[in-house]
């Protein structure tokens, strides 16, 4: 080969070997690249992708937990659960359409779902899981089930265990207990223990197989859902009973407007024994609004029209507000009853006695501004013990300045009022009020009668439980314990005193004088008397708002007020009918609550000489009276009645005419046809206290006569020998005095 074509080659052959080493060199990098990115997924992203494909071949389901219960103090059950079922299909496993329409047409008709509704979810084919039904009864689950092993459709229609939260008394403590929903507690216990009542759902954990079915249950794992815990509450089932049965009373008797509110507690350690407000809701219910609601309803329809959005936003805020624990998230004035702050800090700084006497004409000025009594035409000259009893403004006015603003404002902050209370509950709100530093002598003035500043019904009545203990404030609670599935305790609640408000020396003594303001002809709380009982109170009138339109009429009543085993107190927001002051329209439901309360608590009555002489009571003749004209007239004489035969006239009775018996829980029994008397054994009344003979005798429906000195109520003889028979309704007269 010629020089000349061999220098024509050369450039070719380097051209080549170029392209191959560029070629051999992307190859190469190529290689390295898809090593590196293999290794990357192989070490570094192994548990990524390993996560996604367990996701593909594996589903989980949810067993949900069964919420815990929300039981009385005494074990009352008053939040539980039913048994019910979530219905699914899935579509996926639908083999024709056919099987389809026949899925649906089951479904809807059992169910009383739209069938179009059911039949776009069984469309969804990518999907083994769509809900078609929740909260199913299990006799509706029960026939459906029945419905789908007749038709074969086994591995299309499933059903899931689930619970429904109940509430068996319905209304009953409804603001205390709140509800729940699908995402757990809403309001109340519910809301504040919701984790406690949660529990801890399980879980299923099974494998689909390679053509997107499910692999046996029997190869799937189960983790067993725990139950939540059962939360025990302070309160008693009976005494709110008592008090939800008075709070509706005095709000339709008074046609209360704003709703009206009661709380009662345990002031030696501030457990809560009742709280309600009234209108009630059912829980089981809770979006459907109570009859009270039904002016405001139909007001709103005819001002907005019922298909407008404003109409329904009228309606929330009114389901709204009926959810709301008025006790603790909504604050009043609270008017009188904050008298009894004042005359403690009185007291306490020594700037007073008892019986100094101070001047009322029915007003009294402060800084230039004429500020009434509640009396217009004054109480003239009273002592400081009166001006209590009676309720009397200028006088409390003319203490405030003796105390002055700032020791006036150390005294509240002492009292809890200007904090929340840590109740354990969900909204409480706190109180509106001026400080030492903003308050002027007018505000001082007003602030000695409770006006213009605002509490919670709850820190009220923790400071008035505080001196009613003789000086210590705790933290007031709602739940006594928690306890798991099997009743054992894991969690109680452990009371501490937070510091003294007054001296017990200072709290006693007032005591006394809201005790003797009960049973005083003047006094402004009168209507709390409670025969048999000695009882402090103290009731409050206080004007909202600047026009004096409405006003909140109160009641706070502790006792025996010596030794207190009960605090009640009792809120009327914006009454419209009747005598519109606190003695008249709160006190007179105190007395009844204490009533029946006190003898429930075990609280011994102790009748004053006149009491009984008041008591003792004349049984008239009911022979020959129709059995409704006989019932009609022992019910206005204050008796109670048992009727033996089926007749329609009364043949005999006991006791017989004439006799005289004590009327509290005295029982006539009358007798129709020829049914012969009932005989009882008479028990053994020595050495019992009036009180114990009363329940001893009035369950076996004998009557009692008290004779002698009440002073020891102490049972030192009976007219009817132990263990002699006579008939239901027989008096036994029992002698009080002192044990030998």
């Amino acid at each position: 080969m010629s020089e000349e074509n061999e220098k024509n080659l050369t450039p070719n052959g380097a051209g080549s070997r170029k392209r191959a080493f560029i070629l051999f060199a992307f190859c190469t990098f190529c290689v390295v690249l898809l090593v590196a990115r293999l290794v990357k997924i192989m070490l570094f992203d192994y548990s990524k992708y390993r996560a996604t494909e367990l996701a593909q071949v594996i589903y989980q389901d949810t067993i949900s937990a069964e919420r815990g219960n929300i039981t009385d103090r005494n074990g009352i059950v008053l939040a539980t659960n039913k048994t019910s079922y979530r219905i699914f299909i899935s579509p996926h496993d639908i083999s024709s359409e056919e099987q389809r329409q026949q899925v649906c047409s089951l479904l809807s008709e059992s169910l009383n779902i739209d069938y179009d509704t059911i039949y776009k979810q069984s469309l969804l084919t990518d999907y083994y899981d769509r809900t078609i039904g929740r909260n199913i009864d299990e006799e509706t689950a029960e026939n459906v089930k029945k419905l789908t092993k007749d038709n074969e459709l086994e591995r299309v229609i499933f059903f899931e265990e689930t619970y429904s939260r109940i509430y068996p008394y319905s209304t009953l403590a409804s603001h205390l207990i709140g509800f729940s929903g699908t995402d757990g507690g809403r309001y109340g216990i519910e809301l504040e223990y919701n984790s406690k009542l949660s529990g801890i759902d399980g879980k299923i954990v099974g494998v689909h197989t390679v053509s997107g079915g499910n692999v046996p249950y029997k190869y799937s794992t189960y983790i067993d859902a725990q139950k939540g815990n059962t939360v025990v509450s302070t309160i008693d089932y009976r005494i709110q009973e008592i008090i939800e049965k008075y709070l509706k009373e005095c709000a339709v008797d008074h046609e209360i407007i704003s709703r009206a509110e009661c709380i009662v507690m345990n002031p030696k350690n501030f457990e809560v024994l009742g709280m309600a407000v009234y209108p009630y809701y059912d829980l089981n219910n809770p979006t459907t609004l109570p009859s009270y609601y039904d002016k405001r309803i139909e007001e709103a329809k005819n001002k907005y029209g019922e298909d407008s959005e404003d109409y329904q936003k009228a309606l929330s805020a009114m389901v709204l507000e009926m959810w709301n624990n008025k006790a603790i998230s909504e604050t009043y004035e609270p008017g009188s009853t904050a008298k009894i702050f004042t005359v403690c800090m009185t007291l306490e700084e020594k700037l007073s006695a008892l019986t100094d006497t101070y001047y009322c004409p029915g007003y009294h000025y402060v800084s230039g501004v004429r500020i009434s009594c509640n009396d217009k035409n004054g109480h003239g000259l009273l002592t400081l013990a009166g001006g209590l009893e009676q309720s009397c403004n200028p006088t409390m006015m003319m203490l405030a300045n003796l105390i002055g603003k700032d020791r006036f404002s150390s005294y509240f902050s002492n009292l809890g009022l200007d904090s929340k209370t840590g109740i354990d509950l969900p909204g409480e709100t706190s109180s509106i009020y001026l400080s030492g530093a903003q308050m002027g002598p007018v505000d001082l003035a007003v602030y000695s009668f409770g006006q213009r500043f605002n509490v919670t019904a709850m820190q009220q009545i923790s400071a008035l439980a505080s001196i009613a203990n003789g000086g210590y404030l705790m933290t007031p609670h709602v739940v006594k314990e928690i306890q798991d599935e099997n009743g054992n305790v894991v969690e109680s609640f452990t009371q501490s005193i937070k510091h003294q408000s007054f001296s017990t020396e200072t709290c006693r003594t007032v005591s006394k004088v809201l005790a003797d303001g009960v049973v005083s002809p003047n006094g402004g709380s009168n209507n709390a008397y409670v025969t048999g009982y000695e009882i402090a109170a103290k009731t409050g009138t206080a004007e909202k708002g600047t026009d004096g339109k409405y006003v909140v009429c109160s009641c706070v009543a502790y006792a025996p007020y010596y030794d207190p085993e009960v605090i009640v107190l009792f809120i009327a927001d914006s009454p419209t009918k009747g005598s519109l002051f606190g003695n008249y329209i709160a006190a007179p439901y105190v007395s009844k609550i204490m009533s029946e309360v006190l003898p429930y608590m075990g609280v011994e009555a102790n009748y004053t000489q006149a009491e009984i002489r008041s008591l003792q009571k004349t049984v008239r003749s009911y022979k020959g009276y129709s059995i409704s004209s006989a019932v009609n007239s022992i019910e206005n004489a204050g008796f109670k009645y048992k009727i033996y035969g089926t007749g329609t006239k009364v043949t005999s009775q006991y006791p017989e005419s004439g006799s005289t018996m004590f009327s509290e829980d005295g029982v006539i029994v009358l007798y129709t046809s020829d049914t012969e008397p009932v005989y009882v054994t008479v028990p053994n009344l020595i050495g019992k206290t009036v009180t114990e003979a009363e329940k001893i005798l009035k369950k076996l429906n004998l009557n009692i006569y008290i004779k002698g000195s009440a002073d020891s109520s102490i049972v030192i003889n009976q007219s009817m020998a132990a263990n002699s028979s006579v008939p239901e309704g027989t008096i036994i007269q029992v002698s009080l005095g002192e044990e030998e």
